[in-house]
């Protein structure tokens, strides 16, 4: 079948197409807060332009110059998209870094040397195709790698996948099978070539616009859930999971205990050490509860200084112990640091409870009890009783 491509309209194709999605990114952040990886993914939309503009040059300006010029500027427009999908994914590393670094030198030093000195077009198509191939093999493997990988996430990988296979392709039948091949040839590996281009023009856009919003939602539910200083649960999501871990107590009919963890004289620490220390504490004091309770335990924030634990299951006698083993971890950790000596006081309260009872009203039965421990002298555990 001989396949018949206009060319000049394909290439003005790709270049409105760009050019709107540079505009319609650009628009769409406009409001948004500022960040690298949009940056980065509109200046490569406008570099794509460019590259596509090029190409309609060729005829007009020598080949000697613009043909190397035109692959730089594909290699640096799919670099910069590729680094703003890998940043927005937070999965840009030291070892992304050092692989495309490599990569682009690697491509600009192969394709110059066929340039110079084995001048024929279907080498030049086979070496861009295989720089292309590479270059978007490694997020392919990143973004589909895990059993816990996103259904968008996964998909955007697979069209990495598939951009990769067209490349293959473009790759094989450059170099073994149409000697003749050129950039602006009009066979099959080209015909799917473009085709290829303009599904991840498309694509690509449409996957870093959800992709980004999908990440802007996990990163400000990570700000509501978790606590910025301490990395714990913050006072809302805990007093959530404390309701869950309660009405699931109520149905199994297992036992629940909620403990308050005061640390002792904290504004004392303030005052003496300043904020700086004050937060070193709270870190370490945090650390030292987290690795002491069990995995099905939850461990908050709910004030300034003060804690809350939640045990699931253990009785009286050893929810009681629960608590005496965190006290003692506190102060042997706060004594091993070599630097500030802190002591934690706790009030503990444990029922079987039933449909009535509610994390609030345990919270302040057991904030009596915490009174209690401060007010018999601090670094102790004191249990609420219900006969009090």
């Amino acid at each position: 079948m001989d396949f018949q491509l206009d060319i000049g309209t394909l290439l003005y194709l790709f270049i409105f197409g760009n050019l709107f999605t540079g505009l319609l990114i650009t628009f769409y952040r406009f409001h948004s807060p500022k960040d690298m990886a949009s940056a980065l993914f509109i200046g490569s939309k406008w570099v794509q332009v460019l590259f596509w503009s090029s190409m309609l040059l060729w005829d007009y300006l020598p080949h000697k110059l613009m043909i190397p010029l035109s692959n730089l500027l594909i290699l640096l427009g799919g670099l910069l998209e590729i680094t703003a999908l890998m940043m927005m994914m937070d999965i840009f590393g030291r070892k992304a870094k050092l692989y495309f670094t490599v990569l682009t030198a690697v491509s600009v030093a192969s394709f110059c040397i066929i340039a110079l000195f084995f001048n024929q077009a279907n080498l030049r198509v086979a070496s861009a195709s295989l720089s292309v191939l590479l270059f978007v093999l490694y997020p392919a493997v990143r973004l589909t790698a895990g059993k816990e990988t996103p259904p968008l996430q996964r998909i955007t990988g697979l069209v990495f996948y598939l951009t990769a296979g067209a490349m293959l392709g473009r790759f094989l039948v450059a170099l073994f099978i149409d000697p003749e091949m050129g950039a602006l040839s009009a066979n099959v590996a080209q015909y799917l070539y473009y085709v290829g281009m303009f599904f991840m023009l498309v694509s690509g856009t449409a996957a870093f616009i959800l992709l980004s919003n999908e990440h802007s939602y996990e990163k400000l539910k990570r700000i509501a859930t978790y606590d910025s200083l301490t990395g714990i649960l913050s006072r809302r999501a805990f007093l959530l999971e404390a309701e869950l871990k309660l009405a699931l107590a109520v149905k199994k009919e297992q036992s629940y205990s909620l403990l308050l963890l005061d640390l002792d004289h904290f504004k004392r620490i303030n005052d003496t050490y300043g904020h700086d220390k004050g937060d070193t504490v709270l870190q370490e004091f945090a650390f030292t509860v987290e690795n002491n309770l069990g995995n099905g335990d939850l461990f908050g924030r709910v004030g300034g200084e003060e804690f809350a634990a939640v045990l699931y299951g253990p009785d009286e006698a050893d929810s009681s112990l629960k608590a005496e083993q965190l006290r003692r971890a506190v102060a042997e950790a706060s004594q091993a640091g070599g630097h500030i000596e802190y002591t934690v006081s706790i009030g503990i309260i444990t029922v079987l409870p039933d449909p009535r009872a509610s994390v609030n009203m345990l919270l302040k039965l057991c904030d009596r009890a915490l009174y209690q421990a401060k007010k018999e002298g601090r670094n102790r555990v004191v249990r609420y009783s219900f006969g009090d």
